[in-house]
Parts: C-alpha cells; structure tokens; sequence
C-alpha cells in the first residue's frame, strides 16, 4: 500500500487565490475578460419591469403579458437584432418604427394598457428607461404612488432565493423558449418549473430554482450587456428614495 503524502501546511481555503488590498480574487476571476456578476447591481435593475408587472397582475397574467411581448417582438426584430428581450437594455437595438410598431400591436391584443399601467415608474421616474417608448400610463399617478411601487418591486425581488426574484430569473427562459432559441436532450429531465409558484418551499421548487439560476449567470455574462442603465437606475433609484438598509447590507449574498 502507498503511503499517502503528506499534506502541505500551507495550502487551504485561500490557495490560488490572488491578494488584492484587503480582498482576495478567487482563481476563476482572474481569468482575463471574465468578470462576477452581481443579480442585485446588474441583473435586477433588467428584470425589474417585470417584477412591476408581476405586482400588478399576478405571476400567471404577468406571465401572459411578457410572453405577448415576446412573440411581438419576435415577429419584428431582424436576424441581426440579438439578446434576451426579458432584459431592459435589449429593447435598444429595435429601431423607432419597430418600437412604434411593437407599442401598436400590444395594443391591438389589448395588452399595452396594462403594461403601460405597470412600468409607469419605470417610464415616468427614470428618464433614461429602455421602455420608455411604450409611454406613459392612460391616467394620471402621483408621484409618492409611484415611488412607493417601485420601492415595493425592489424589496419583494432583492433576495435572489424567494420566489418573486426567481420568477425573473424564469422571465429570460421563458424568452427563450417563445424564440425557440433553447433546446433541451429529450432524455433531459427538466425540473418542474411551476413548482417555484405551485408549492414554492417544495424540493422540486428548489430545483427548479436552481436550475434556472445557473441558466441566467450562464447566458447573462455571455450577453456583455452594457451596464450604463443598470447604473442609471440605482442612482436615481437612490435620489428619489434612499435605500433604508446599509448598501453594502442590500448586496450582502446577492452575487451570482
């Protein structure tokens, strides 16, 4: 029998991983042009519109909407206009009159109204919104509504393991799957994606959960996204109306 070796001392925990002031960059980040993700500063602020939806409609009706959009844009956008049209910044590389269009078929399926109603603080708070042409809502909201709406999509969807943040996580899947761009092995088993609202503290919930966690950190960081609204979001975010907790504290565990 072969001796086993002896192990070295001064290996452990932290081996291979790169000193930098106070931090220490894990071997995987030191990789060149690979760079964290963070759900809380890059992700939600793209998936926050609907969260809003969700709010004002139910996940099962908000589901209806976003998938109406979907197969909206998909018979208006050309083979060069790609991404993940569940993400905010997407809608930028439509042009105005596919825009303006996109805007005239939702209302034709009677879906624009209550989409307009939903995203208002998006639209009307934030002057740089990638929604922004969708327009304003049909009748007037004040503007302490508003921040109040978004104030309470924002605390119901920062914590990426409760439900509400992982039914955004299934909003870029269900993108997916609407363009027909995702493809499963048929010997593939899936989990049971309505778990996460069926029965959400189920085994199968978590799964699914997971499951569509490591999709969006997959497809999000192969998209270089530019993150100029995300940014543009948590600081008007933070005018209108400063985050209660501690910064650090409201990103405290939020990394992909």
């Amino acid at each position: 029998m072969s001796k086993k070796q002896p192990r070295d001392k001064k290996k452990g925990l932290l081996d291979g991983h790169k000193k930098v002031g106070k931090r220490f960059i894990p071997p995987m980040l030191q990789i060149p042009q690979l760079q964290q993700t963070s759900f809380v500063d890059d992700i939600l602020p793209e998936l926050v519109w609907i969260g809003l939806l969700n709010d004002q409609l139910g996940y099962v009706r908000g589901a209806r909407v976003i998938e109406q959009v979907f197969r909206s844009v998909e018979d208006l956008r050309t083979e060069d206009q790609h991404g993940n049209f569940a993400l905010m910044s997407t809608y930028r590389v439509l042009n105005a009159s596919q825009k303006t269009e996109l805007a005239n078929r939702l209302d034709h399926r009677g879906m624009a109204k209550v989409l307009r109603v939903a995203i208002a603080p998006l639209v009307i708070l934030y002057d740089d919104c990638p929604l922004n042409f969708f327009g304003p809502p049909p009748s007037v909201i004040t503007e302490d509504e508003l921040v109040a709406r978004i104030r309470h999509c924002i605390g119901r969807t920062i914590d990426r393991y409760e439900t509400p943040a992982v039914v955004l996580y299934g909003a870029m899947l269900i993108y997916r799957l609407v363009s027909q761009t995702i493809h499963f092995p048929p010997n593939m088993e899936l989990p049971n994606f309505n778990a996460v609202i069926d029965a959400p503290e189920s085994e199968e919930a978590k799964r699914a959960a997971g499951f569509m966690r490591a999709s969006v950190m997959s497809e999000f960081g192969s998209l270089n996204l530019p993150k100029a609204w995300a940014k543009q979001f948590w600081n008007r975010s933070f005018a209108i109306s400063p985050c209660e907790r501690d910064q650090e504290e409201c990103r405290n565990g939020q990394e992909l």
